[in-house]
């Protein structure tokens, strides 16, 4: 009877046992967009997931779905808990986020990488306390690679801009396209394929990466290069706010391993391998890379330059010393 008892007080345990490690695993749900091609689907989210996998011996994991919402529309999917994380366009909500144009000025040279940590880094130290997401934890802001202009057919000079419609994608890149005379063309970039094919837009704003992951590059035969720096676009991956709290003390410790500057820069540097093999692929669809002259680049940076004293005061109307903010954003680069 001794052993009898024994024997069901241990299967009663491992019972018991196996409920708490079932009850202990954790799926967050994201919610995606871009092709599953794009870095962010193909290469950082399966990172992601190893990470924090490892982290919590494999009790919490993710669960990419893509179709949740349209872009401009995921940081609202994320703030009222319709999907656990997602990845945002801060310039998709106009009005909203004010802070993160500083991470998107023209005339800053640098990759992905480089910017991406220089932006966290300001972000944990000036921005951050802004307060503009509201309802979700930030995990990483970072940008994408440096954006070119990309258009169906050749031009000269950037005057020959004038009129000319492009898709610009929001952000400080709508203030870059007005300062250039292009009639701007607002649309996700998911749709840029479909508005440049139908003749609405006759190039768009983007980084190189995005010509091969959303086959710009099969329309738009030439891209135009400014090693000065033209502009760049701000990102969040955000983590709604209830789901972050709600986590176990493990699994809660695994996120906060898995942020902040080290996440930016990993992050950036995928977006960089990624330029590569876009630059590459897109090459050899016909894609021809020109670099834009020094006259030329001087222009640009004339007729551009009121733009930083615009988003300063737009990131001062936040709270944020914007101009140490600045400074600390570009020392971090040097």
């Amino acid at each position: 009877m001794k052993k009898l008892l024994l024997g069901l007080g241990a299967t009663l345990a491992l019972a018991v046992s196996g409920q708490s490690a079932i009850a202990a695993t954790k799926t967050l749900t994201v919610a995606s967009w871009a092709g599953p091609k794009h870095v962010m689907n193909a290469t950082f989210f399966p990172y992601y997931q190893k990470q924090l996998e490892s982290c919590s011996g494999g009790s919490l994991t993710l669960k990419v779905e893509y179709g949740l919402a349209p872009p401009p529309a995921l940081y609202d999917t994320a703030r009222d808990g319709v999907a656990d994380m997602t990845w945002i366009v801060h310039g998709y909500t106009p009005g909203k986020f004010l802070t993160t144009k500083l991470a998107e000025l023209p005339n800053v040279p640098g990759n992905s990488a480089k910017i991406s940590k220089a932006y966290q880094m300001t972000w944990d130290k000036y921005l951050g306390a802004a307060g503009e997401a509201k309802g979700v934890e930030t995990l990483a802001v970072y940008v994408h690679g440096p954006g070119h202009i990309n258009t169906t057919k050749q031009i000269s000079s950037f005057k020959d801009l004038e009129g000319m419609k492009l898709r610009v994608g929001g952000g400080v890149a709508n203030d870059i396209g007005t300062a250039l005379g292009v009639a701007g063309v607002n649309v996700p970039a998911p749709a840029v394929y479909e508005t440049i094919s139908s003749g609405v837009a006759e190039g768009v704003f983007f980084p190189m990466e995005t010509m091969f992951a959303f086959k710009i590059a099969e329309l738009a035969k030439y891209t135009y290069v400014n090693p000065e720096g033209m502009y760049t676009t701000s990102f969040g991956l955000i983590l709604n706010q209830d789901s972050y709290d709600g986590l176990s003390a493990e699994h809660r410790a695994c996120v906060d391993k898995n942020r902040g500057v080290e996440l930016a820069s990993v992050i950036g540097g995928m977006w960089d391998e990624a330029d590569k093999i876009g630059l590459d692929a897109a090459t050899k669809m016909g894609l021809q890379v020109i670099e834009w002259p020094q006259a030329e680049r001087d222009y640009f940076k004339k007729v551009t330059a009121p733009i930083k004293e615009k988003v300063l005061g737009e990131v001062a109307s936040r709270g944020v010393d914007a101009n140490a903010a600045l400074d600390y954003f570009l020392s971090q680069l040097k």
